[in-house]
């Protein structure tokens, strides 16, 4: 049960990041924000990526948190659904997150022309 607390704080954390980057806050760096290469390839590429990855993040926590909540409030069938359901949409939540990053990077790019 320790992944209904574990996954939901590491959306958390990727959510900040995100909106920090998002914001112009956090720069392009080598540690943290979506990395690849549309992303890397100009500041206005890793600002687009970042605001259209964010509203993913923050949505994917909110689903995530609830989840885990109501992990720790129940028990049996219904304890473990929602664990699974944590790890799902944990997994969803990256996956969407970076598919939106990297459109809109890829449109600022051409955009920039």
């Amino acid at each position: 049960m320790t992944g209904v607390i574990v996954f939901p704080a590491l959306l958390l954390v990727s959510a900040v990041l995100t909106q920090l980057a998002a914001s112009g806050v956090l720069g392009k760096n080598s540690l943290a924000g979506i990395r690849t290469r549309s992303t890397l390839r100009s500041p206005a590429a890793w600002t687009a990526a970042h605001r259209a990855a964010a509203q993913w993040a923050w949505a994917g926590f909110a689903a995530s948190a609830a989840a885990g909540a109501g992990a720790l409030l129940l028990s049996g069938v219904a304890a473990v659904v929602l664990a699974v359901i944590v790890v799902v949409v944990f997994i969803a939540t990256i996956v969407v997150s970076l598919a939106a990053a990297i459109r809109a990077a890829r449109a600022s790019a051409i955009l920039e022309g």
